[in-house]
């Protein structure tokens, strides 16, 4: 494949210019689709820091406020720019997520090709990662913002590492160190960047074996100091904030083997789902402890594929990095630390599928060229069969993509994909119904609540659907006992207030809304709604 060296200008435009309209291609429809009201509410419908847009007030609390369970400022600096541009039309911050995207795919195919000098292999990299279907979820979701800006700033540092490594100097050394930051401001999961730049190290940039390599490791080490002591905060306030949340869980709810077991099945369940990209699902349920049959062949999977790389290390160095890359970069997230309900999240290979398409393009590259250089007759022909073979993997991911993409369109068609693809998925039953209701369309919702019931007896979220669709169709009076059931699961539940304080108005009992109504401001201060609502309590009782 042709380097840098003989690479014109004019070919690293037009692969720019694929990339750009390949994405645009494929998820340039996401610009008209809705909200999927699973966490949009938290991060924009409901938010109202964010719905104030960019005041004074609203940028100091993005820099002080850990809701949604992280600290991330810019995230909720750029739904507030998105706020002040587009309003409340969801296709405005959808087209944000694809703009996103469509840059981190940029940066990462430029700081491929500084770092290796390889023009086509970065660009297939890139295109696999621009492309792959598991990535759809990152981009097509309101409130996974926090994925594709901290990719941005990911793909940004690896650029400004690359240039780093070039001339090492405080300037370029302090921008590297600055985008690094600002990743984490993003979303604390680009915590292992400085291990993956160490890795770089070793292939493509070769810093350690040069000279004095006692030497070389202690700067290279040296220098990926400040990034860890960075990291390490930023993970430190990420578990609190979490905590906070209620969304860190215990291990008596997860024991240590449960989270590991399921860690090493995921490591597996990742891959196959990157050769094989279908039935992928916005939630994949937690099976507690996996038969040990389904552990074991994950394990048996990971250490066969582990070997080949470090047998090869000499002469394919890019093996053991890219899987590397993969192992420590979804370590974060690959479940050791629970948190919520979930066992696997397309979301989470947004960054380390990276590693795995360069393991695979730069292998396969490296074979063409080495029977080229043995003159092998066939070389020419291994060559265009290979060339060819990775477009055709490109067009397969991307078909795949735009029918992915498709399911994104609102709520409804999402959660049904989740309902049909994945088992016991109380979460797909319980949004399903929810989608429904908020259509009116409460004697199609009823059943999917009874699902989410009949899976996981006691779920808060079912039971107070149940009672909000009973109120949708005005049967108040049944809604009063279901939600006085919810409050007594959840006694600091602020929406559960308000709306048994609506249904106690609804009967006639305006004393009963009222002091609820009260109780659900004093649990939310900032409850826009209640606040509404006990006004018109108010001057109704006078």
């Amino acid at each position: 494949m042709p380097e840098i060296a003989d690479s014109p200008f004019q070919w690293r435009r037009l692969i720019c210019l694929g990339l750009a309209l390949t994405v645009l291609a494929v998820f340039g429809r996401l610009a008209f689709f809705d909200f999927v009201f699973f966490d949009d509410h938290v991060y924009v419908i409901e938010k109202g820091q964010v719905l104030a847009g960019l005041t004074a007030e609203s940028i100091r609390w993005a820099f002080t406020a850990t809701d949604a369970g992280f600290w991330h400022p810019l995230t909720w600096l750029s739904l507030m720019v998105d706020r002040e541009i587009w309003g409340l039309n969801p296709g405005g911050y959808h087209l944000t997520n694809v703009l996103l995207h469509l840059a981190a795919t940029l940066l990462l195919f430029a700081a491929l090709h500084r770092l290796t000098g390889a023009l086509w292999k970065s660009g297939l990299v890139a295109a696999l990662f621009a492309l792959h279907p598991l990535h759809v979820e990152s981009v097509a979701w309101i409130a996974e913002r926090k994925d594709v800006l901290s990719g941005l700033f990911w793909m940004l540092s690896l650029y400004l590492y690359a240039r780093y490594v070039e001339r090492p100097g405080w300037g370029r050394y302090i921008s590297v160190l600055l985008s690094f930051i600002l990743g984490l401001m993003a979303k604390p999961m680009v915590v292992t960047l400085p291990v993956i730049m160490l890795l770089l190290d070793v292939w493509p940039c070769n810093r350690l074996s040069r000279g004095n390599w006692r030497l070389n490791w202690k700067l290279a080490l040296g220098e990926k100091i400040p990034f860890l002591i960075f990291g390490v905060m930023a993970g430190v306030v990420t578990m609190m904030a979490e905590q906070q949340a209620g969304a860190l869980k215990s291990f008596e709810e997860f024991p240590f083997f449960v989270r590991m077991t399921n860690g090493i099945v995921g490591y597996s369940f990742y891959l196959y789902k990157t050769v094989l990209p279908f039935n992928l699902s916005v939630h994949y349920p937690h099976p507690g402890a996996w038969p040990l049959g389904t552990f074991a062949l994950s394990l048996a999977v990971l250490g066969v594929i582990s070997y080949f790389p470090i047998k090869q290390f000499k002469s394919a160095p890019y093996l053991l990095v890219g899987w590397l890359w993969y192992l420590i970069s979804l370590l974060p997230v690959i479940g050791l630390i629970q948190i919520g309900g979930h066992a696997f999240a397309d979301r989470y290979t947004y960054i380390p599928l990276i590693g795995v398409f360069i393991a695979i393009v730069w292998g396969v590259g490296e074979l063409t060229e080495q029977r080229k250089l043995r003159q092998i007759s066939d070389s020419d022909t291994l060559k265009s069969v290979a060339a060819t073979s990775g477009m055709v993997i490109i067009v397969f991911f991307a078909l795949i993509s735009v029918v992915q993409v498709g399911r994104w369109q609102n709520a409804e068609t999402l959660f049904r994909q989740a309902v049909a693809v994945t088992e016991n998925n109380y979460l797909a039953h319980n949004n399903l119904g929810a989608a429904l209701s908020r259509q009116g369309r409460y004697g199609e919702a009823m059943p999917q609540f009874e699902k989410a019931l009949q899976i996981r007896p006691g779920y808060v979220e079912a039971i107070f659907n149940i009672a909000a669709a009973l109120a949708g169709q005005g049967r108040y009076g049944e809604a009063l006992p279901v939600y006085g059931r919810v409050l007594a699961m959840q006694p600091g539940f602020a929406e559960g207030h308000n709306n048994i304080a609506i249904a106690y108005a609804q009967t006639g009992n305006i004393d009963q809304a009222i002091a609820h109504f009260q109780e659900a401001i004093r649990i939310r201060p900032n409850y826009g709604e209640a606040i509404k609502n006990l006004k018109i309590a108010e001057k109704e009782k006078k």
